[in-house]
């Protein structure tokens, strides 16, 4: 394998443009996407001792469609990854849930001091996306890795030592080498021909979400708690109505649609409804709300969803291997979780001098025996909520019981 070597500090933020040859590495490992994912790769990877560059697209920070909760698994991975608490000290700590459905509202709010003990280690926030994906950014940076704004074309194949990232700087075509890629460039990130998806037969058993999120001024919804909504014009999807500080929210809605069938009117109708509509369910906090911007649209590869996410020279994290909720669409918590996973295991191939798929696949059992398990479990618990009749049986059940508010209410905070 060819000498491995680093990066000098002085490229961090500068644009770089090496030719590159058979016998020449640009870093031990490339991460294509600086997002969630790609940020705890690079971190992992240069916490573990090789040069890392971070390639993506876009200038940061920069914005992206997402409803901006960042659950307590994604907030304590990210804390574990470095991440300045100054980037996090001006978002509220969320401490409640209120679920709306047709047979009424479910507040999961802890109402006694054990419940409230017992919620106290739960830390989520809602932080907009602007801020957090910068923040895990600029901690990559200090980890030691760089970053180079770059819209990869292609991914070449495994030549036996590594893999060449064809990319576009300023219009310019420029070739980096490493002997690890790893992919992280969220949904639709097909740079690489042998990390497809599955035939098509077997990608069609599961539909895929859309989500539109607007931002609003002048919303009178309680300051740190988050609402759901379950009512049954929006089943299988949901609502939510997400708090930020100064009065303002991040309100959306989701629902899924099947590969065949076009349904952004549809969605486009159904957020329409759910922020001017009088009877919506979150009508009292929107009578006043005056919206910041245009709604924006996005698409939800679910989970648990059948990819191949290693190979010789290549890994693959975060939502472009499917790791994304089925119950909400949340995935920043996958996405930080598979990147740290991927970072690691791509270095120690790198150190070890072996970076083929019989080094990497331990990456692809981790994720067999993690991530996706939680997906499956998560995908068990979408099913009871998701269809009206299920739904009012399980709150008319569940109401009741003195657990509820805290169990729920830390189940919920937690999926984000």
């Amino acid at each position: 394998m060819a000498q491995r070597f680093r990066i000098s500090s002085a490229f961090r933020e500068s644009p770089i443009g090496f030719g590159t040859s058979l016998n020449h590495f640009d870093a031990d490992i490339i991460v294509i996407g600086a997002g969630p994912a790609g940020s705890a790769a690079a971190i992992a990877a240069a916490r573990a001792g090789t040069s890392v560059m971070l390639l993506d697209r876009q200038a940061f920070p920069r914005d992206k469609p997402c409803g901006d909760l960042i659950g307590a698994r994604a907030m304590r991975l990210a804390r574990g990854l470095g991440i300045d608490e100054r980037d996090l000290e001006r978002w509220n700590r969320l401490n409640g849930v209120l679920v709306t459905a047709d047979s009424g509202h479910l507040p999961l709010r802890p109402h006694t001091v054990v419940g409230r003990m017992a919620l106290s280690r739960t830390d989520a926030r809602i932080v907009p996306r602007t801020i957090f994906d910068d923040a895990m950014r600029r901690t990559a940076l200090r980890a030691g890795a760089t970053f180079q704004q770059a819209h990869v074309r292609t991914v070449s194949p495994w030549d036996g030592e590594g893999r060449s990232i064809n990319a576009q700087i300023d219009g310019k075509l420029v070739t980096f080498r490493a002997p690890v890629t790893i992919v992280a460039g969220g949904y639709g990130c097909r740079v690489t021909g042998d990390l497809m998806a599955l035939p098509a037969a077997r990608e069609t058993e599961r539909p895929r979400g859309i989500a539109m999120r607007g931002y609003f001024s002048n919303v009178t919804a309680p300051a740190r708690e988050i609402v759901f909504s379950l009512d049954s014009w929006v089943l299988p999807g949901y609502g939510w109505l997400f708090p930020l500080p100064d009065g303002r929210a991040n309100v959306g809605i989701g629902t899924l649609v099947h590969p065949d069938e076009s349904r952004s009117e549809h969605l486009h109708t159904l957020y329409q409804r759910y922020v001017n509509d009088p009877a919506s369910p979150i009508a009292s906090w929107m009578h006043a709300a005056t919206p910041d911007a245009p709604p924006r649209t996005w698409p939800l590869d679910l989970g648990p969803r059948a990819r191949r996410v290693a190979a010789d020279g290549l890994l693959v994290a975060g939502e472009s291997a499917a790791l994304v909720g089925p119950m909400t669409g949340a995935g920043i918590a996958f996405a930080l979780e598979s990147g740290q996973q991927a970072g690691r295991t791509a270095a120690a191939a790198v150190k070890g001098d072996d970076p083929s798929q019989a080094s990497l696949d331990e990456y692809a059992t981790w994720v067999q025996r993690h991530p996706l398990a939680w997906l499956r479990a998560e995908s068990r618990a979408h099913w009871l909520v998701s269809d009206h009749a299920r739904l009012a049986r399980t709150i008319a059940l569940t109401r009741p019981l003195p657990f509820t508010p805290t169990l729920g209410a830390r189940f919920l905070l937690h999926l984000g």
